[in-house]
Order: structure tokens, then C-alpha cells, then sequence
């Protein structure tokens, strides 16, 4: 396969495209790993979430970057599926905890195995442990780019 210096590699590109396409590519990846086992890779990204700890639908949308109403969502598609429960927060009756049940635990473990397969395949042509992380630090810095530019951009025109 030809080496490209960018993933749009065309008069006129810019980085928000590029990552556009990126992210168009690791969905499809991402799509293939999880084929069969009825999770989408973003439904995944709960499941995966939820199996450290239960948490309320705000954190776990904070932490996934997500809105609440695609927060709303996917617990519902989970929820049907028997994989997860809902608990009132001891300290608020309006708020509620989730957490998955020993079937979406189970699932979880499924979908994480495939997972592991998927980023081993990413991770072989990138190189070394420290390539790696040198990656991962960089795509750290354009998250914080992305987010200061939403700000500045709603913060102007509005959501």
C-alpha cells in the first residue's frame, strides 16, 4: 500500500478533515472487530467504562465525550438487552447509577477480547512502546486543540 502523507492527501485538505476521514477508517475497523457480537464499537466504549465502576449517566457521558441524549441512548439499547441496571443515588433520588449485569459483564469480556485483537493489529506498524505514547501525546494535544476550539466557537455563535 502507498505510504500517504496525509489521510486526504489533496490540494485544499486541512486537519479537521483528515481527522474526519481517520475517524470514518477506525470505525470501520472497529465495525469488523465487533461484527457478530450485537455491540457497536461506540456501545462498546460503555460497556468498557462500566466495567470498572458504576457511574452516573453524566460522568460516563463526561468521560466518553458524549451527550446525553447519545448517553440516553446507548443505555437504553444495553438496558434492553438485560446487560444493565439502574440504581437511585443515595444522595439525589432524581439521579441514578448504572451498572452492568453479570450478562453484560460477560459481553464486555467478549467484546474486550476482540478489542485487544483489534489495537494489537493497530498498534504492530506504528513501532516501539515509546512510539506509541509519543502517538498518544500528540493526539492528546489536538483533543485539547478540538476542545478549545469548540469552546471558542459555541461560546461565539451559541450550541
Amino acid at each position: 500500500m502507498p505510504r500517504r502523507r496525509f489521510v486526504l492527501d489533496q490540494p485544499g485538505g486541512n486537519l479537521a478533515l483528515d481527522l474526519f476521514v481517520l475517524a470514518q477508517h477506525l470505525n470501520s475497523m472497529l465495525d469488523a472487530a465487533f461484527a457478530g457480537t450485537g455491540v457497536t464499537p461506540s456501545q462498546y466504549a460503555v460497556y468498557s467504562q462500566l466495567g470498572v465502576e458504576p457511574m452516573t449517566p453524566r460522568v460516563l457521558g463526561r468521560s466518553l465525550g458524549l451527550a446525553p441524549a447519545t448517553v440516553s441512548n446507548y443505555l437504553k439499547a444495553i438496558e434492553q438487552r438485560g446487560h444493565l441496571t439502574r440504581t437511585p443515588t443515595a444522595d439525589d433520588r432524581r439521579s441514578h447509577s448504572v451498572a452492568l449485569t453479570a450478562a453484560g459483564m460477560a459481553k464486555r469480556a467478549e467484546c474486550r477480547e476482540r478489542m485487544r485483537l483489534a489495537v494489537r493489529r493497530l498498534d504492530a506498524p506504528i513501532g516501539s512502546a515509546a512510539e506509541r505514547d509519543a502517538l498518544r501525546e500528540a493526539l492528546g494535544r489536538l483533543d485539547d486543540a478540538v476542545l478549545a476550539a469548540h469552546h471558542a466557537i459555541t461560546e461565539r455563535t451559541g450550541p
